[in-house]
């Protein structure tokens, strides 16, 4: 895992979540910001629209994608999606950690095979552990669950990992918890990270990008901050010396 760690470039330390209902900005977006911006997260909406044409037109410019499916079903159907997804030649593929060890064992496998069969890199797994825009009081009422929020992501974690999974995607509160208990063993993907409060935010376990760099995070995934921005190049420049101050305050440590 840390020669994977390695290879991550500081300005492919940010994904940018295409959170867009317009497939024409979608692609305004990533023509005007390329130059920027390395990684880019496609999510459900943009997935269903257009995802495969999509995919293939990030790949041409160089630029590095996050499959943000969150495939969660039984193994086999997980196993078969999980398949696809990889020919595509993505970077990271997710599945939700609450589908449990098979499935995302399942899932490793097809990447593998994949990946083999195209002859192109494996893309990493990632498993979802608990969504951010949910709180313990989410857990206790819709899931009849007793563990807190950070018990859960630590235990949704360990399985994930057994089961073959690089790494994992929580909010930036659990990431001192689970660098103690990992280490640098795993992939790190954390959303919930914002600049200052955003009207009609769904997000209720959020830190800056400096904040969540410095306690853990590998890769930092952030949408409407930049998405919404006057200026979107000053935004994403004044994250970039986030994620840059983030950095020495975690090699200090």
């Amino acid at each position: 895992m840390e020669d994977i760690k390695k290879q991550i470039d500081i300005r492919e330390r940010l994904i940018l979540a295409l959170d867009v209902d317009d497939v024409v900005l979608a692609y305004n977006l990533i023509e005007k910001l390329a130059p920027y911006i390395k990684f880019y997260k496609l999510g459900l909406q943009l997935i269903t629209k257009d995802g495969p044409r999509m995919v293939m037109t990030l790949r041409r410019k160089g630029l590095k994608i996050f499959y943000d499916a969150k495939f969660f079903d039984i193994p086999q159907t997980v196993y078969n999606a999980s398949y696809e997804a990889a020919r595509l030649g993505v970077n990271m593929i997710n599945v939700h950690a609450l589908g449990g060890e098979k499935m995302i064992g399942y899932a490793r496998e097809a990447i593998e095979k994949a990946a083999e069969k195209m002859q192109i890199e494996r893309p990493l797994l990632l498993a979802v552990t608990i969504l951010t825009s949910m709180d313990n009081k989410d857990l206790k009422e819709n899931l009849k669950c007793n563990y807190d929020v950070k018990k859960m992501v630590l235990t949704l974690t360990k399985k994930a990992k057994d089961a073959g999974a690089d790494g994992i995607i929580c909010s930036p509160n659990e990431l001192k918890l689970l660098r103690k208990e990992f280490g640098d063993d795993i992939i790190i993907v954390t959303p919930g990270i914002r600049i200052k409060k955003i009207k009609k935010d769904d997000q209720k376990r959020v830190l800056t990008p400096k904040e969540a760099i410095k306690d853990g995070a590998d890769y930092i995934v952030v949408g409407r901050p930049v998405l919404q921005a006057e200026d979107r190049l000053e935004v994403i420049e004044n994250i970039f010396n986030e994620i840059k101050a983030g950095e020495q305050c975690r090699k200090k440590k």
